[in-house]
């Protein structure tokens, strides 16, 4: 379920579950293009989204990945986006006209404080995602972003490609390649035909960068180095 829509109480969810329709997303799938208004707002269950920023050279950088924690479409439903929206992982998700969202939030006071909380959670993830792309090695990266995915996802395996991930991590394919190949030898993961199944999570979590713990305000026991 999306975290956002399961904190609702009662009173609020009457008046938007008729205007939420259920809805499969397939990776490569653009939910709107920069510069464009989207028609609706969308409640990952499963499927993970993310916020492509497409350069003039043709390259594209993945600035942050929405999941079942948060609403796809918040920070664009006033006018064009400035992102393009592309679901990155296959999944569920609910639907929802943005007329219909327009209407519905006014009955709706504490969905739309958890709202707020969830553009700032947004934004200060993708100010950790800045730091730790200055700070930290790309295995480091790597390992934060999949295990940030399985945490916002209703799935143990995260389906990219090495290519995939080197659009969404701002990385050339070999460096991801690279850094996978060390993984899978330390046995931390496995990885076959696009699909990557993490075999030993604990194992993972002592190699990922604090940033990592730091977006779910945890620390470790050792003293924070970013």
């Amino acid at each position: 379920m999306n975290r956002l829509l399961a904190d609702l109480p009662e009173s609020e969810l009457k008046h938007m579950a008729p205007h939420l329709r259920l809805v499969s997303l397939v990776k490569g799938q653009n939910l709107w293009l920069a510069g464009e208004t989207p028609s609706h707002v969308y409640y990952p269950v499963g499927a993970l989204v993310s916020m492509m920023n497409d350069m003039p050279d043709g390259y594209s950088v993945a600035s942050h990945t929405f999941g079942n924690t948060c609403m796809v479409g918040l920070g664009a439903v006033q006018g064009p986006s400035f992102y393009r929206a592309c679901v990155c992982c296959s999944g569920l998700a609910y639907k929802m006209p943005v007329s219909d969202w327009r209407q519905t939030r006014a009955f709706c006071p504490h969905y739309m404080a958890r709202a707020q909380e969830a553009i700032l959670r947004a934004v200060r993830l993708m100010s950790l995602n800045m730091a730790c792309g200055k700070r930290h090695t790309v295995s480091e990266q790597l390992i934060r972003w999949i295990l940030s995915s399985l945490d916002q996802s209703a799935t143990d395996v995260v389906a990219m490609t090495h290519l995939e991930l080197a659009e969404v991590l701002g990385f050339r394919r070999g460096a991801v390649t690279l850094a996978m190949v060390r993984l899978a030898a330390q046995g931390f993961l496995a990885y076959s035909r696009g699909d990557i199944h993490v075999l030993n999570r604990s194992g993972m979590e002592a190699q990922c960068c604090d940033c990592y713990w730091l977006a779910q305000d945890k620390v470790r026991s050792r003293s924070i180095t970013v």
